[in-house]
């Protein structure tokens, strides 16, 4: 059973899993206008928009309600995550499917293809193990077993994290900077990107135009085209990196949120100051804090579940 919003219902709808008897919700993800749904028997739901591929089906424009991505019905998949119109799964085997919008290269199968609407392995990708994937509004980002990290799509801002000489990639990249750094996770935004290493060092890179990057300073840059080691987050104790359009959360080892970048949404959980800049403190969160998600352009965290400004689920177009 899951709960959803959105722009055509205000209050919230109990739903349960169609086609699956007995399985729960695993994992859900958004993007601007369309959602996935990952069961306990691996099996993935989408709806919402469809305008661009981004359910994984041909037909209807809209899918108002959940319905199985029949392409992938024959993989168990482990995982997925969503563009602003582009979606990607990973199956057990480390895997990378992609579907929807493809035009700056965002679906990492070698080509700039408009609109994909049945999922495609990204075959470049193949022979190398992928245990995690995060979708940017026009990139990608993928994390291999050995801690490499490959990012395609869009570079205008910096945010494939490969230099300023590169323009958008239809292959995924090595991002070379971090080679060597055992990573423990990646996190992609609209034109920003993060690594996360397992001993809690903070990378990012990409677009820092409303302080997203969390740089500090004299003549901080608007956008970093390699990964940057980020000294603001490097007491705080991070376990956990979420990105949102222009803004970021961190979740650190003691249950606690900071978040910076973009409010005029008041997506950051607080009003910051001239005197409050770079990560500040969410402080009105009763309880420890155990997951966090940034949306476009909203904020959650999860005690049992507690969110500030727009949360939205299936059909997920915000208003601000």
């Amino acid at each position: 059973m899951y709960f959803c919003w959105g722009t055509d219902s205000r209050e919230l709808q109990r739903r349960r899993t169609a086609g699956s008897p007995g399985a729960e919700l695993l994992q859900a993800a958004s993007g601007e206008r369309h959602s996935l749904l990952l069961l306990t028997n691996h099996r993935v739901l989408s709806c919402g928009d469809n305008s661009r591929g981004q359910l994984g089906r041909r037909g209807a424009q809209r899918g108002e309600l959940p319905e199985p991505i029949q392409a992938l019905e024959t993989l168990t998949v482990d995982l997925v995550s969503c563009g602003k119109e582009h979606s990607l799964a990973v199956c057990h085997k480390g895997r990378v499917f992609a579907w929807g919008a493809g035009s700056e290269g965002q679906l990492g199968i070698g080509e700039f293809k408009e609109i994909s609407f049945t999922p495609k392995k990204i075959t470049t990708l193949n022979g190398i193990k992928i245990i995690q994937v995060s979708c940017g509004h026009y990139h990608s980002l993928a994390l291999s077993k050995d801690s490499q990290v490959f990012s395609w799509g869009k570079n205008s801002h910096g945010q494939l994290g490969l230099g300023k000489e590169f323009p958008s990639q239809a292959s995924p990249q090595r991002v070379r900077s971090l080679e060597g750094i055992p990573l423990a996770q990646v996190a992609a935004g609209g034109a920003h990107s993060f690594a996360l290493s397992l001993c809690g060092t903070s990378f990012g890179w990409g677009s820092n135009s409303s302080g997203q990057l969390a740089l500090s300073g004299r003549n901080v840059p608007v956008q970093s085209n390699k990964p940057l080691s980020v000294g603001a987050l490097k007491n705080l104790g991070v376990v956990y990196i979420s990105c949102g359009d222009a803004h970021t959360a961190v979740l650190t080892q003691d249950g606690k949120v900071f978040t910076f970048g973009d409010n005029r949404s008041g997506q950051l959980g607080y009003s910051p100051t001239p005197e409050k800049r770079g990560p500040q403190l969410v402080e009105r969160i009763d309880g420890l804090v155990s997951q966090i998600d940034c949306g476009r352009p909203r904020g959650c965290s999860r005690q049992t579940h507690f969110c500030w400004n727009i949360c939205q689920l299936c059909d997920n177009s915000s208003e601000t």
